[in-house]
């Protein structure tokens, strides 16, 4: 009886010692317990931010992020490590390659690597086993060796050596078995662990993912994850003004097209991520600006959009975390340009209503027209200082992009439709890059200054030569849009 009565204490005790740190974590909104695609949690609490300094030997250090700032304190034996996308082969030909900006930075990896993952508890093991070890994300790479471990309910983590990549997963050699892990997130960044040490902590130019534990304010970390950001020192122009343009993918499509077009007279940055949703914004804003009130890292122009991956949100949930968005921004008393999202073409399922629960319908035809940039409208309406860039009136209104409204999309059968989908790579991204360009360096009091040439070559603009999106294209029409400040400024306000 009295052995019954001391496990219920102990079990109550230690259900309150876990409440009491859940809340003290609950308290700060990017400290989360790390899971990825839908995968059970590995147990660690995990958060990031960009490196501030806290003190000089960097065993300890703050990380700005929506939560303003957390102290992190390094356990004695912290490993640390570098997040970043490894070059398709990479792993096996020994070398990570990290493009930032105009610089290079090469990294060697040893010949064998390890792969360690996690789970929470022992609920979590009995359910992987029991789907047959399925594959599962949110493994880490280790530089030293890690034992094989097959996870029981008493040591729960699975760990053995890496074989080679298989996709999304590596094939990981555990005892005589293969498991596929999967090691990186959703930015598909690789956790190498061990291959940095905390001497290679520095401050404002990394962004450090911590995991471990809070306690109290403070996050204690185990292992920390360093992603590397551009150095303006040494890249920049003094004497020219920084510009950070945010958004998705199609950001990375106009990419070539505006730093051509802003050749020579800005300093020009994208966050080291697809910006995904606005949600991703709101938790990554103050990543992404950087140290901003540090000389020499202010920004003088930001434009930014949400917009496609925020094809099924609802409008209070799109608004309200756009104006979360929209309030950092105001703090770097940078001029403000808002993008509005491209237009999903007719090659996808027809136009719905709102579903049931208020959320958007989805990447289909005018769902940007009628949902997503209304309401983006509707909150930078209540911002008149915010310029807007109207890229979707761009290709929704000119004939060059008529061929692609008509016929790009999912062709429905699986196969690569010719005509492309809700993307707008090569030459259909020139205009786009140019318009906001354009919308830039108005923003910026510069009206006179003309545009750099755009870099596209006579065989480009040879209408006989165009993919089938833009076929027939209308060349001195197409020139015109391209370099016309007039044609241009058409799109902004």
């Amino acid at each position: 009886m009295k052995s019954s009565i001391l496990k219920t204490i102990l079990v109550i005790h230690a259900m309150w010692v876990s409440s009491s740190a859940m809340s003290q974590e609950s308290r700060f909104q990017t400290v989360v317990q790390e899971r990825s695609y839908g995968d059970p949690y590995t147990g660690d609490m995990i958060s990031n931010g960009v490196i501030t300094p806290l003190d000089q030997d960097m065993h300890n250090f703050y990380i700005r992020n929506a939560d303003g700032v957390i102290e992190v304190q390094l356990d004695a034996d912290a490993m640390v490590g570098l997040q970043s996308r490894v070059q398709r082969g990479g792993f096996e030909a020994g070398e990570v390659v990290c493009q930032l900006g105009n610089v290079v930075r090469e990294f060697d990896l040893p010949p064998v690597l390890y792969v360690r993952r996690n789970f929470r508890d022992a609920a979590a093991v009995r359910d992987y086993l029991a789907k047959g070890s399925k594959p599962i994300f949110d493994g880490k790479l280790y530089v030293d060796p890690v034992p094989d471990h097959v996870p029981t309910e008493k040591e729960p983590w699975v760990s053995g050596r890496f074989m080679r990549e298989n996709g999304r997963f590596m094939d990981v050699k555990v005892g005589d078995e293969i498991y596929q892990i999967g090691t990186q997130g959703h930015d598909g960044q690789h956790r190498i662990m061990g291959l940095l040490k905390t001497a290679d902590i520095q401050p404002f130019i990394q962004q450090a993912f911590v995991h471990g534990h809070m306690q109290g304010d403070v996050f204690h970390a185990s292992e920390v994850a360093l992603r590397l950001l551009e150095n303006p020192e040494g890249k920049d122009d003094p004497a020219l003004p920084r510009y950070l343009f945010i958004g998705d993918s199609i950001s990375g499509n106009y990419d070539k097209a505006l730093r051509a077009a802003l050749k020579g007279q800005l300093n020009i940055y994208h966050p080291p991520t697809n910006c995904g949703p606005v949600r991703k914004g709101v938790r990554n804003i103050v990543q992404w600006l950087g140290a901003y009130d540090q000389p020499g890292r202010q920004w003088d122009v930001i434009s930014f959009n949400f917009g496609h991956w925020d094809s099924k949100n609802t409008k209070e949930e799109y608004q309200t975390d756009l104006e979360t968005v929209i309030s950092e921004l105001e703090k770097t008393k940078a001029k403000l340009v808002f993008v509005t999202t491209t237009p999903i073409p007719r090659g996808y399922p027809g136009p719905n209503d709102r579903q049931s629960d208020g959320r958007a319908p989805g990447r289909i035809q005018q769902t940007m027209k009628r949902f997503i940039n209304p309401w983006a409208l509707e909150v930078i309406a209540r911002h008149p200082d915010i310029g807007i860039c109207d890229q979707h009136a761009l290709l929704t209104n000119e004939p060059f992009y008529a061929t692609w409204m008509d016929s790009a999309g999912n062709s429905g059968d699986g196969k690569k439709n010719p005509y492309g989908d809700l993307h707008i790579g090569g030459v259909l991204a020139e205009p786009a890059g140019r318009i906001l360009a354009r919308r830039i360096l108005d923003a910026l009091g510069k009206e006179e200054v003309p545009l750099s040439a755009s870099s596209l070559s006579a065989n480009d603009l040879d209408a006989k030569r165009q993919r089938p999106a833009t076929k027939g294209m209308d060349t001195d029409d197409f020139t015109d849009l391209m370099n016309l400040n007039e044609r241009l400024r058409r799109y902004n306000r």
